[in-house]
């Protein structure tokens, strides 16, 4: 790179040099993934760095991105779509697209098996891979451009990328074992940061429910243990209600519905990915035998990139 425009740009292989270590969780399992050696790895992160003026990884043991990283990652992800995407599409050598897909972390086992299944061999010829994450998280990402396609629900408003879009019902369970108390506090499961849980305290203190937390954890499998030890109440969506957990319909107030739906980056080609869109929306929708009145507004709009 000429010496004027060294601080004007950040070179590619820095940006993924970053990626790499964040999405494999070391140094060392990032050289191997990019053939490179460990010190080349170090090397390009300190230069990174450099170039933009600090730390991109905390000091100490483990893999903890600074404010600084944290940053640069979503940037990072950002850039390296379009420059893979425009390799993929103009470049010499014809390689085959990727397709980033966000689920939420309360989809369980059976289900992201069921969607791997579906999506993972594209009919258009993309590589698809999967992240999990709260919906808040990816719902940043969707709009920072580091994920294609998010299925996102209880959004506070929808991102304008909509691919289908559906409503489900919300409810409260809590595990057969655990006996509720009329006039007691209700044993509530929950973390306050996510929106559906906001909703859920918003529904109880309107309806002036008196309630105790009695566990609390961002992760949802953690939070879903703990209603099915019988340690309290939790809101969910109804397809999550599965044999060992039973509808509160008693004692609590009724939940509001939420928003869900399939979702797109700004300038994702809809019209080309078509067929995977459809088996995307058949393995996220709830099951039609649930909600017989379900519409999909599916909407394939020409979002050219």
């Amino acid at each position: 790179m000429h010496r004027r425009h060294a601080k004007k740009n950040v070179p590619i292989e820095l940006l993924r040099a970053v990626t790499a270590v964040v999405d494999t969780g070391s140094f060392t399992k990032a050289a191997d993934a990019l053939d490179l050696t460990q010190s080349a790895i170090s090397a390009q992160i300190a230069r990174l760095a450099q170039l933009l003026g600090g730390d991109i990884f905390a000091k100490g043991p483990g893999i903890t991105l600074t404010k600084r990283g944290l940053l640069v990652l979503q940037y990072a992800r950002r850039m390296l779509a379009i420059n893979d995407e425009l390799l993929a599409c103009t470049g010499p050598v014809s390689a085959p697209r990727q397709l980033v897909i966000g689920l939420p972390t309360w989809f369980g086992q059976q289900h992201l098996v069921a969607i791997f299944e579906k999506c993972s061999g594209s009919p258009t010829g993309e590589q698809v891979s999967f992240r999990c994450d709260r919906s808040e998280q990816l719902t940043r990402e969707l709009h920072h451009g580091s994920l294609d396609l998010a299925f996102l629900c209880n959004m506070e408003g929808a991102p304008r990328g909509t691919v289908a879009q559906w409503s489900e019902r919300m409810v409260w369970v809590k595990s057969p074992k655990l006996a509720l108390s009329p006039g007691a506090p209700l044993p509530l499961v929950g973390w306050p940061g996510s929106n559906a849980d906001r909703r859920a305290l918003d529904a109880l203190q309107n309806a002036g429910v008196k309630f105790v937390i009695t566990f609390s954890a961002p992760d949802f499998s953690s939070r879903f243990a703990a209603v099915v030890a019988g340690i309290g109440v939790l809101s969910v969506h109804e397809r999550q209600l599965g044999p060992e957990l039973e509808i509160v319909s008693e004692g609590v107030p009724a939940l509001p519905d939420t928003k869900s739906g399939l979702y797109a980056r700004d300038g994702l080609d809809l019209r080309r990915i078509a067929p995977l869109l459809e088996r995307l929306v058949h393995a996220l929708a709830p099951p039609p035998a649930a909600h017989p009145n379900l519409k999909l507004a599916v909407v394939h709009r020409n979002r050219t990139a």
